[in-house]
């Protein structure tokens, strides 16, 4: 006769045992909070990870977004001195002094490569927003088949 475990093995001087369906079920439910009793710490660890994990990544994210801000900042700076230049590069063609123009047209070329590059680090920084929490996210769907597969 096969033992199983956590259930009572009947002696002969008791009534016969129920049926067998009904003692696994009572052998499932408890191996199952056997399982869980035991797992909890572990889970309770691993709860603790997933929270540090999303700390790191939460201040990673801050950081990108703050830069993201601090660039926008920069790059609006220049196209509001790109647009203040022009102007008065047209009213220097007005005028007749060769100094004027090619200073003009030189803060123009400065403010509109800032303005450029700026526009193209905001644009790969926002690339990256499909990143955010990644790892989180990777690591949780791992566990999730992991506990799955143990259960």
């Amino acid at each position: 006769m096969s033992r199983i475990p956590f259930a009572r093995q009947p002696q002969e001087t008791e009534q016969a045992s129920p049926p067998e369906s009904e003692q696994t079920r009572t052998v499932s439910t408890l191996d199952a909070i056997h399982v869980l009793r035991s797992a909890g710490d572990a889970l309770f660890d691993q709860a603790m990870l997933y929270g540090r994990l999303l700390q790191v990544e939460w201040a990673e994210e801050k950081k990108r977004l703050l830069t993201m801000f601090m660039v926008m900042l920069l790059g609006f700076v220049c196209l509001l001195c790109l647009m203040i230049f022009a102007g008065g590069l047209v009213l220097a063609l007005s005028w007749d002094t060769e100094y004027r123009i090619s200073t003009l047209v030189a803060l123009i070329t400065l403010y509109g490569a800032g303005t450029a590059l700026a526009g193209f680090y905001i644009q790969n920084l926002a690339a990256r927003s499909s990143h955010a929490f990644l790892a989180t996210r990777e690591e949780f769907v791992a566990d999730m088949a992991l506990l799955k597969s143990r259960l």
